[in-house]
């Protein structure tokens, strides 16, 4: 799959996108996902193979949606190894409860967490 460099810059109303190295691939939309779709049918008029096209996109935003920007992906991250780390502890509360011949039922009652969460975590042990 070809990787193609795309720059977005918000023009007023509208985004502007455009590929590095192809001055002819550029396009307009209201929105970055129409913007996208348009500059991807364009690309795909200038090189071989459109159906393996892959973007590496750089939106250039002003720098305090930036700096917002950046702190809500790093509070997914951390989240996200929170949620491991929650899922973990339950997964062994839930093989203890188990061992006291407790049903799932009574387990997601205990645990606070919904039997079908639960169920999952089950059948995903190691």
């Amino acid at each position: 799959m070809a990787e193609y460099y795309v720059t977005y810059k918000k023009d007023g109303r509208a985004w502007r996108a455009s590929v590095k190295g192809y001055r002819r691939a550029r396009a307009r939309g209201r929105t970055i996902r129409v913007t996208r779709v348009r500059l991807r049918r364009a690309l795909g008029l200038l090189v071989d193979d459109p159906d393996h096209i892959d973007f590496v996109e750089d939106v250039r935003l002003p720098g305090a949606a930036r700096r917002l920007l950046g702190r809500h992906w790093a509070a997914r991250r951390r989240l996200s190894g929170a949620q491991a780390r929650a899922d973990a502890a339950a997964r062994e509360a839930l093989r203890a409860l188990k061992e006291l011949s407790l049903g799932v039922r009574d387990a997601s009652d205990l645990l606070g967490l919904p039997p079908l969460k639960l169920e999952k975590l089950w059948r995903a042990r190691p």
